[in-house]
């Protein structure tokens, strides 16, 4: 997030790493980088030693989160381009804190790649063809079949609660009818789903989620989203320009984002908020999301 988390200081996720990875750590500073959880650079005597994540309870459970993570560090021994969370001192890769969950990772010098490369498209493939971690997540359709009877719901009600809100409703109020046909060909679509066929998916391998290192390596990293699924899961965005697949599954999973995403954004904005950079992002998604299901699902005639 670009915002500081209201609930959680700095010095509480300090306190927290000392307890949980690194007693010798004297600094956590907020970093405004990524969405959806919150960041920060711990350091120690030496300098930067850890990458801190808190991930909210929007998109996860503890479960889910510990499994997906836990996974992570077992193909990290197979796989050197997992770059996996750090395991704690009780053995755990996960802290709680409030509503969510803190993770660490080490701290490595680089950069966001400037597009999907040959080479990610090979550590996608890699990835894809590995021996499946026991006790991984297993992907489930995300959607409820009542998503649009709900979304109706909440637009009949003003969205008063913060500055952005009344906007946010009348754009979802406007397109019901595209979120009704785009629920209807996903969950027509769920029906051509084969556990058999699943493999180790990252869930967001496109560029924001690699890390071109100082030493020349590149890495895959946030695995908070890691689940046994179709591989189709992993091609959409830059990906699907270099590795093809079943062109039902990828409207599936483009589907499956994009009302996922519009249910998120929609009970963030009706409920309180402010207008800062956190929830003018939120608000963009929100729109930028309802085209994409419009796209995904279009109209006959």
């Amino acid at each position: 997030m670009f915002e500081r988390p209201r609930t959680v200081s700095d010095q509480q996720v300090l306190a927290l790493v000392q307890q949980s990875w690194d007693e010798d750590a004297i600094s956590a500073e907020h970093l405004p980088v990524g969405f959806g959880a919150w960041h920060w650079r711990v350091s120690a005597p030496s300098g930067p030693g850890l990458f801190l994540t808190l991930d909210p309870p929007i998109w996860h459970s503890g479960e889910t989160i510990e499994r997906a993570y836990a996974s992570a560090g077992l193909l990290s021994a197979e796989l050197e381009f997992v770059h996996a969370p750090l395991r704690t001192a009780s053995g755990t890769c996960c802290v709680p804190v409030g509503d969510g969950w803190l993770s660490a990772t080490l701290w490595i010098e680089g950069t966001e790649p400037a597009s999907f490369t040959p080479e990610a498209a090979g550590l996608v493939r890699r990835l894809h063809t590995v021996e499946p971690p026991a006790g991984a997540p297993v992907w489930e359709p995300r959607v409820a079949d009542g998503l649009v009877d709900e979304l109706r719901d909440w637009v009949g009600t003003p969205w008063d609660g913060g500055p952005l809100g009344d906007a946010a409703r009348v754009g979802v109020r406007g397109r019901l009818a595209d979120l009704d046909r785009g629920l209807r060909t996903y969950l027509d679509l769920t029906e051509r789903r084969d556990p058999s066929t699943y493999v180790a998916t990252h869930g967001e391998p496109d560029v924001h989620n690699q890390l071109a290192t100082a030493d020349g390596r590149l890495l895959l990293v946030d695995w908070e989203t890691l689940c046994l699924a179709p591989a189709e899961r992993d091609l959409l965005g830059q990906v699907g320009d270099h590795i093809a697949g079943d062109p039902a599954l990828l409207a599936l999973f483009r589907l499956e984002w994009a009302l996922g995403e519009v249910r998120s954004y929609s009970d963030w904005l009706r409920g309180p908020h402010c207008d800062d950079a956190d929830t003018r992002t939120a608000a963009l998604a929100l729109r930028e999301e309802l085209d994409a299901v419009a796209r995904a699902a279009p109209g006959v005639g």
